[in-house]
């Protein structure tokens, strides 16, 4: 098999909010973290801003994305409503309250916004081909991010390092077990943040979906379910998206360790 390298790291927080296409008032959200915002999150800690239109898509077509599920945690539904009047150009409010008062366009906006608390997912990059990425730069850039990094909304903000390393692996799964093994396994390192009761089970199958066709063929070859996500970035700044092809594998580590031993 061919060895590669592969950047992986731990997204975890209070709140998260991975969102699908956003359509009128209802801000749904994926279970897991999706491509376009880990890369988001990757290249704010790089420093890139939106328009910064080659290097966002030299990640996205250089790099491979898998996402390990941890913990996925539990919904929370966030119901509020938005105000906006019309604005008057030769007018100037001291208060909200003094923009608001006696006026009848107010615009109001009713909607509805998810979230996931006490989440927790690994994640892994890796070159789709060389050159690519290079992965110790990227590595560098998460210990040491330009623009705070946040879980899919700017509410949501890392509850714990993300522990980026950089990894050897001939394998997917190899890489996570290889990951754990260094860094210490997910569920032993879980914030004081989530309830004990719903701390990862060690001994818990966890899905792992991974984006196909990206170099890893023995992956490619044993999924047991596809699944097509729109969330491949082609437009930061118009927030564009398409689709792309996800496997799913389940990882369980006593399995990979009785592989690997």
């Amino acid at each position: 098999m061919t060895v590669r390298e592969f950047l992986v790291f731990r997204l975890a927080g209070p709140m998260a909010a991975f969102g699908k296409i956003a359509v009128g008032e209802q801000r749904d959200i994926w279970g897991e973290p999706s491509k376009s915002g880990v890369l988001g999150l990757v290249a704010g800690a790089m420093g890139l801003t939106r328009d910064a239109a080659a290097a966002h898509s030299a990640l996205e077509t250089g790099l491979g994305f898998a996402v390990r599920i941890d913990a996925h945690g539990h919904a929370l539904r966030d119901y509020h409503t938005a105000q906006a009047p019309k604005s008057r150009k030769d007018r100037r409010w001291r208060t909200r309250r003094d923009e608001l008062a006696d006026r009848d366009d107010l615009n109001t906006v009713l909607s509805e916004r998810l979230y996931r608390l006490e989440a927790r997912a690994t994640v892994a990059l890796w070159r789709k081909a060389e050159p690519g990425p290079d992965l110790a730069a990227l590595k560098g850039a998460l210990e040491r991010p330009n623009f705070i990094p946040y879980l899919g909304r700017k509410s949501c903000p890392l509850g714990e390092p993300p522990r980026p390393e950089v990894v050897a692996a001939s394998t997917l799964m190899a890489a996570f077990d290889a990951y754990d093994a260094g860094c210490g396994p997910a569920d032993a390192q879980v914030s004081s943040l989530v309830a004990p009761g719903r701390r990862p089970d060690p001994a818990a199958e966890r899905p792992v979906w991974f984006e196909m066709a990206a170099g890893l063929t023995d992956e490619d070859a044993q999924t047991d379910l596809v699944r097509e996500r729109r969330d491949a970035p082609r437009d930061r700044v118009a927030r564009r998206f398409a689709d792309r092809r996800e496997g799913r594998l389940m990882w369980r580590r006593d399995l990979l360790q009785g592989i690997v031993a």
